[in-house]
């Protein structure tokens, strides 16, 4: 391991029952010399990362907070997919989610949430248990080879609190296999209890791997006024065209997030302008 990477390792250390830590804590759990962690931490609140709270104890910095607000107008996914997915949310008012996968976890990025706000028990930013919840289920089908065959055994298979922890290897690619098959995946309850959600991948340039992916999630109230095929169809198509402006050279801009046009999609979420119903579900633009 690097320098760098047992420096910054040290912010794992932070988290919900443990916002301020101390350099000594630090030391205990990784056995390091205190010279080395009071190096890295000094590195950490040089870079902004870390900040020092009363006497020997440390926080996260505000570099984080700036660093969080740039990913909220200039994440590239967002950039190719926040309108695509106001506009998602507007047809369906089902909520709408981003998510991606890095170093063993899975984030939601973004969420658009239509006027009716649904009870998430992971929100933007929260670690998802792995293959629970269709945009994890569909980010984790997606690693390829030597590398999702690590994922199950390591993070799946040899972690107990995983509900799929019993699984064989052989139903666990099988399952993966299907979801890579349909270009899609479907759950129900496994995140948030009453909440359905639907999935697909948005892809790399190369169509060999997922950048993140795209969910829409909502209750039996809602789903039961859609047409289900005319939903997934319309996922699959959002992903496709956020994948497609990814490969569109970026056009700076300081342009707010919620602009004017997006502002006119919200309000058609708050009239209730649902096209994909059972009613007046728009014709299948699959090939025969």
């Amino acid at each position: 391991m690097s320098t760098l990477s047992k420096t910054l390792a040290l912010l794992d250390f932070f988290g919900p029952s443990s916002l301020q830590v101390t350099a000594e804590t630090i030391v205990e759990r990784t056995g390091a010399s205190k010279a080395t962690i009071y190096r890295h931490v000094k590195d950490l609140c040089d870079a902004g990362l870390l900040t020092r709270v009363g006497t020997g104890s440390y926080s996260l910095g505000p570099r984080i907070i700036e660093l969080d607000w740039m990913m909220r107008r200039y994440d590239p996914i967002l950039v190719a997919g926040r309108e695509l997915m106001l506009e998602l949310a507007g047809e369906t008012r089902l909520a709408v989610f981003t998510s991606v996968f890095y170093d063993g976890r899975i984030i939601n990025t973004h969420i658009v949430e239509p006027s009716e706000t649904f009870a998430f028990n992971f929100g933007r930013g929260q670690p998802l248990p792995l293959f629970c919840g269709a945009q994890s289920k569909v980010l984790v089908a997606y690693q390829t080879g030597r590398r999702l065959r690590k994922l199950f055994q390591e993070k799946i298979a040899g972690n107990p609190g995983n509900p799929f922890h019993n699984w064989s290897w052989k139903e666990f690619s099988r399952a993966a296999k299907k979801i890579r098959k349909d270009g899609y995946c479907i759950t129900n309850a496994e995140l948030t209890e009453g909440l359905t959600g639907i999935a697909a991948p948005i892809m790399q340039q190369d169509g060999r791997e997922a950048a993140a992916s795209l969910c829409v999630v909502g209750n039996d109230d809602k789903f039961g006024l859609l047409r289900r095929e005319s939903v997934i169809e319309r996922v699959v198509e959002t992903a496709r065209q956020i994948a497609a402006n990814l490969g569109k050279r970026p056009v700076a801009s300081d342009r707010r997030p919620h602009s004017a046009e997006a502002d006119r999609d919200r309000s058609k979420i708050e009239r209730g302008a649902v096209r994909i119903s059972s009613r007046s579900a728009p014709k299948s633009r699959r090939k025969k």
